[in-house]
């Protein structure tokens, strides 16, 4: 899971000026946005394993004329590159969904027994 952070300048409502805020991005999605002078927190909250999930299947699909591009540029970094990329991407794919399921459930209220 990528998670971004950066600082910018924003219209507060709550401070009725400009302000520095912290924006966070996950994955590319805008995720929470923060007044770092009065601390009003605007918390966007998308289907984040959704959108993620969408943001997946989309690469799937275009898959085979990335391939296609790639082999068409050059043949034999893609041919000498294959192997370890067919091996390697069950692992990578595990990885990045993993990331997801933590990000996701790291705020997640402690259920009560």
């Amino acid at each position: 899971m990528n998670e971004t952070k950066f600082e910018t300048a924003f219209y507060c409502i709550r401070c009725m000026s400009d302000s520095l805020h912290t924006v966070v991005y996950v994955n590319d999605i805008l995720h929470k946005v923060t007044c770092q002078t009065c601390g009003r927190e605007s918390v966007i909250t998308p289907d984040l394993p959704k959108e993620v999930y969408i943001r997946y299947f989309d690469r799937i699909l275009s898959k085979p004329s990335r391939i296609t591009k790639e082999f068409k540029a050059d043949l034999s970094h893609f041919l000498s590159s294959l192997p370890y990329r067919v091996l390697s991407k069950p692992y990578r794919t595990y990885r990045e969904f993993k990331g997801i399921f933590k990000y996701v459930h790291k705020n997640d209220p402690p259920k009560e027994e």
